[in-house]
């Protein structure tokens, strides 16, 4: 999970924020249409006068934060907040300042100091006010959110890493010493394996790695668990294709893979095949990994087995949505 934080302002830049304030701008404009006195003869020009005199705000400060986003989001949130609200309100006013010089310069009112100046820089500052403290706060705590659950996932999954790799480790110390005596050579071969496998597995900077790399970490393992079971484990793999930018959780091939050995292989006297299966469906990545059962333990191991597999998806559901 990237909890990296780079601020609370969007990137008013985008075409999709742009539309978004123009159509939350013009809802605006309908309001203050309907609960204002007539300034024009009919109700449509004065909803085609103030469109035009909100929209001119609105873009002005989409804008305005379009150019100041990036310095903005490198300040403290309190401060960044406090200097676009003074920005997106100076803008109100000068945007309300130039409409009543363009009133004058086109001939609408006889004087650029109206009796009613005043008024129209209330009226106008007092709606800013409370229409930019809503949108800036709801931004504000969106970001919070955001990087709230961020940080969570990001907790819950290196507590569920700190879980796995110890016992993995443990493991593959005990498969290792268990060749010792009885075959140096697979004893070898596989720490050479094991070297190549930590140095993928143990590392702290990633989270997410691609899919290549997940497989690659599940092969070396499965090709540890062969040795020790001394060739009484056959896998069968069947990956599908997928983008070259694919990430899954780390780890989460190599547990299922150990569950299926320990409580299917191991005990059947000939062993037998696992499979792997892993394949992409309207982005999302399935796994499924099947193994056979010692007939005295399909009615006992089956629902344990499948409930591990729900509570595994569960999990990881959770953290990153649908696995």
């Amino acid at each position: 999970a990237e909890t990296r934080d780079d601020g609370f302002l969007p990137n008013f830049c985008q075409g999709s924020v742009i539309l978004t304030v123009a159509l939350i701008a013009e809802m605006l404009a309908f309001v203050v249409t309907l609960v204002t006195r007539r300034i024009s003869l009919t109700l449509f020009e004065d909803l085609l006068l103030i469109s035009l005199f909100v929209q001119w705000i609105a873009l002005t400060s989409v804008a305005a934060l379009c150019a100041a986003r990036a310095r903005l989001n490198r300040l403290p949130k309190l401060q960044a907040f406090a200097l676009a609200y003074a920005l997106l309100l100076a803008i109100t006013v000068l945007v309300s300042e130039a409409a009543i010089w363009l009133l004058w310069a086109f001939g609408r009112i006889t004087t650029f100091n109206p009796e009613w100046r005043g008024y129209f820089h209330i009226q106008n500052l007092s709606v800013s006010i409370i229409v930019n403290a809503l949108a800036l706060r709801y931004m504000l705590g969106k970001h919070e959110l955001k990087q709230r659950t961020l940080s969570e996932a990001h907790a819950r999954l290196q507590a569920l890493q700190s879980r796995i790799r110890p016992h993995f480790v443990f493991n593959s110390l005990n498969i290792i010493a268990s060749l010792t005596r009885t075959a140096p050579a697979r004893a070898e071969a596989a720490i050479e394996d094991m070297a190549d496998l930590f140095r993928m597995m143990l590392s702290e900077d990633e989270n997410l790695v691609p899919v290549r790399k997940e497989i690659d970490v599940a092969k070396k393992y499965l090709a540890v668990e062969a040795l020790r079971l001394d060739n009484r484990l056959n896998v069968e793999w069947d990956i599908g294709t997928f983008p070259r930018r694919a990430v899954m959780p780390v780890l989460t091939l190599q547990p299922l893979l150990e569950n299926a050995i320990r409580d299917g292989i191991e005990a059947l006297p000939l062993g037998g095949t696992v499979s792997i299966r892993l394949w992409e469906d309207n982005d999302k990545i399935h796994i499924r990994v099947a193994n056979p059962y010692p007939p005295t333990k399909v009615k006992s191991t089956s629902a344990t087995h499948d409930q591990s597999l729900a509570n595994m998806s569960s999990r990881l559901q959770s953290h990153y949505g649908e696995a």
